[in-house]
């Protein structure tokens, strides 16, 4: 039986696990900016809580992009 799939390197290894650095970052970043947020909601500051959420879009579509690279990857890496 052949395979498709690329041997395990230690690259592919090296990428991953650099993509999963990055994207525990952007995920504490989004999680540091909903805590902030949810301060100033409790505060009765709506605008400073949805200010602070504004970035939040592009910050999780960017963790979004990570995570599809990961797996894309791990699945050619398998």
């Amino acid at each position: 039986m052949t395979t498709n799939a690329a041997p395990k390197t230690p690259a592919a290894e090296q990428a991953i696990a650099s993509i999963l650095a990055a994207l525990e970052e952007m995920l504490a970043t989004a999680h540091a900016q909903a805590a902030e947020a949810l301060g100033y909601a409790n505060e009765g500051n709506r605008n400073a809580a949805i200010g602070t959420i504004i970035d939040l879009e592009n910050l999780l579509a960017d963790a979004a992009a990570l995570r599809g690279s990961a797996l894309a990857l791990h699945r050619r890496a398998a």
